[in-house]
């Protein structure tokens, strides 16, 4: 299906203004849009980044300020020689005492204020008053809010044999107190997470030697259940070693919670996002915890966040998606590339309806501006093609006429860019006039299609060898009958016989080359050739003397009688005469070859040479007359009489 395009020229300029001014609208939308967009992630991005620096600060001095102590309590005297020994109870209590008053003092400095833990494990008093907050969690009735997830519960305490397997749990119970990772399929309870638990061996070990993951003190980040909540624990694992040969006894595990800056600033977070609010939350072994997301997205978060760790490896990124009808934007940063532990990724998240919302409304407002811009813009182009296409349309109807071939046709001339166009249209138009009658006067002068191969190129006419028929026509006892006739009656009986002998020369595809006398030269081949040229100068031949007949027995003037000489060969054919004069004509033995036939003609005869006869073929029609010997030729030559 075929576009049309307005041919007007208002409708032009209309169809060429409308989509620059929308074109400049959608710029100016796109790149607010842009900037808008822009905005928002780069606020939340320094949010994210401020609190990426403050977990990893946070964890750096936790490290500096635990590290050494735990290094020196791995080099207990007593605690060697009882895990040394196997007495691992003996163990426990040697670490347990050092290990919660350690804990103490470290959340004392980084939780100030905060309830301490009591033996129970649980935090404040039994008559606390907890009131919901928007969000689903609780915060505190009196005093200043703390974070929520930041359950100040005992400090994980735990030993491992040199296989890694968990010997105690916190309070001396034997089992496994590190909560084992969900798997990808639901409901998979395989032999595999029973085999763990049974076996107590560290669920992120894997096949490999326990010996050879822990080559010096490590840190990491472990799900542990807290009151049937999961939690996550920051954990240092200090490895215990024989003073004597320094090979791997077995390892000491110490969890104390997340820190207090990173906890509060995931708190702070959240709550500073009434338009749009940001969550944030720490994935770990394939769970969202300490999250501040609600559990209706907890989910769908989890599953976004197994798919991109698992494309992307430890590289952080950003994720866009659908929730609800709700767009969301999750970027996520792990937080421990290097530690054997399991991947522990800080995520934040947050939706952009907000920002969806502004757009909206930004593109609200671009649209009644595009469309102001866009009537006005209608407005002017009204005005101005008024103004113009007044002038134009004058143009059109000038150019019009002079299609049509009313050269005299001249359009007011103005002094602007139109007024230069009407000056040129009218120089054209006069030039237009004058070349009309120079091919008029040519065309009466010489033959049609030699004067539109002059007019097309005068260089194509400039002189060649070519196998032509060449035609002569002559009336018989012209002189005698010019000599009894008044002048103009004999040119107007003269005229009218030429004009039809040269309709059917025409007709017959021949082109006229000159009138002498009563005489007219017919040329078939020059200076285009049909493949057929004797054929048709035969049959204009027999064309002339059948309506010269039909003229001489209805009456149509004076009875005449003409004699037709053809012969065929080659001839050089071109322009020829002076600079002021040219004229388009044949030379060689076969023109006068030509007129000696038509000479030796009698009345309604047609002689022919022996290469027109071959070229007619053996169907013609034909006498073969004696060999005559003709004015001009030394030798005599064949000549044949056509029935």
């Amino acid at each position: 299906m075929s576009v049309k395009f307005p041919s007007s020229f208002r409708a032009r300029l209309i169809v060429t203004i409308f989509p620059v001014v929308a074109g400049i609208a959608l710029g100016a939308l796109l790149l607010a849009e842009w900037k808008f967009a822009a905005t928002y992630q780069r606020l939340f991005e320094e949010q994210f980044e401020s609190q990426i620096a403050a977990v990893a600060e946070a964890k750096a001095r936790r490290f500096e300020a635990l590290s050494s102590e735990l290094e020196r309590l791995a080099l207990s005297p007593a605690l060697v020689a009882a895990v040394n020994g196997g007495d691992f109870s003996g163990a426990m209590q040697v670490l347990r005492p050092v290990l919660e008053a350690l804990a103490t003092s470290r959340l004392q400095s980084e939780f100030p204020g905060a309830p301490l833990p009591r033996a129970s494990g649980q935090v404040g008093g039994p008559g606390e008053r907890r009131e919901p907050l928007r969000d689903g969690r609780g915060r505190e009735s009196a005093g200043p809010p703390r974070p929520p997830g930041v359950s100040l519960g005992a400090p994980f305490i735990g030993l491992l044999d040199k296989e890694g397997n968990f010997i105690s749990s916190p309070r001396g119970r034997q089992g496994n107190p590190l909560v084992e990772p969900r798997t990808g399929n639901a409901g998979v309870e395989g032999e595999e997470m029973e085999l763990r638990r049974r076996s107590l061996k560290m669920p992120w070990l894997g096949g490999r030697d326990f010996e050879s993951v822990l080559r010096k003190q490590e840190a990491g980040y472990l799900i542990l259940e807290a009151g049937g909540r999961p939690q996550v624990r920051e954990v240092f694992i200090t490895p215990l070693r024989s003073p004597e040969d320094g090979s791997l006894l077995g390892a000491f595990a110490f969890g104390l919670p997340l820190p207090a800056l990173a906890e509060r600033l995931l708190y702070d977070q959240t709550r500073r996002g009434d338009n749009g609010e940001i969550m944030s939350s720490v994935y770990v072994e394939g769970r969202l915890v300490s999250s501040t997301l609600p559990e209706a997205r907890r989910t769908v978060v989890e599953g976004l966040l197994e798919a991109a760790l698992a494309g992307a490896g430890d590289a952080g990124s950003e994720i866009i998606t659908l929730i609800g009808e709700v767009r969301h934007r999750l970027i996520y940063r792990v937080l421990n590339p290097d530690s054997p532990f399991p991947k522990a990724v800080q995520v934040s998240f947050y939706p952009l309806s907000a920002l969806d919302e502004e757009i909206r409304g930004l593109r609200k407002g671009t649209a009644g501006l595009a469309l102001a811009a866009l009537l006005v813009s209608l407005g002017v182009v009204l005005a101005v093609s008024r103004g113009l296409s007044g002038p134009v349309n004058r143009l059109v109807a000038a150019v019009h006429e002079i299609e049509q071939g009313n050269f005299e046709m001249r359009v007011p001339v103005t002094p602007d860019e139109t007024g230069r166009l009407a000056r040129a249209l009218n120089q054209m138009a006069a030039g237009l006039a004058l070349q009309e009658k120079y091919r008029s006067v040519l065309n009466a002068v010489a033959d049609r299609a030699v004067a539109e191969r002059l007019i097309e190129n005068r260089e194509a006419l400039s002189g060649e060898l070519r196998s032509v028929s060449v035609l002569f026509c002559d009336i018989r006892g012209f002189t005698a009958l010019s000599e009894r006739m008044p002048p103009q009656e004999l040119i107007v009986l003269l005229n009218t016989h030429m004009t039809t002998m040269t309709h059917l020369a025409y007709e017959h595809g021949g082109i006229v080359d000159k009138f002498v006398g009563d005489l007219i030269m017919v040329l078939f081949g020059a200076p285009v050739s049909t493949g057929r040229d004797a054929e048709q100068a035969v049959a204009c031949a027999r064309a002339m003397l059948a309506e010269r007949r039909r003229m001489n027995e209805s009456g149509e003037g004076m009875p005449l009688e003409v004699g037709i000489g053809i012969a065929t060969g080659d001839v050089v054919a071109g322009c020829m005469g002076s600079d002021q004069r040219l004229s388009y004509t044949v030379l060689g033995h076969r023109v006068n070859l030509a007129s000696r036939l038509c000479s030796v003609a009698g009345p309604g005869e047609i002689m022919t040479d022996a290469e027109t006869m071959r070229a007619l073929g053996e169907g013609a029609r034909v006498e073969a007359m004696p060999p005559m010997r003709l004015k001009g030729m030394s030798e005599p030559v064949e000549v044949f009489r056509l029935g």
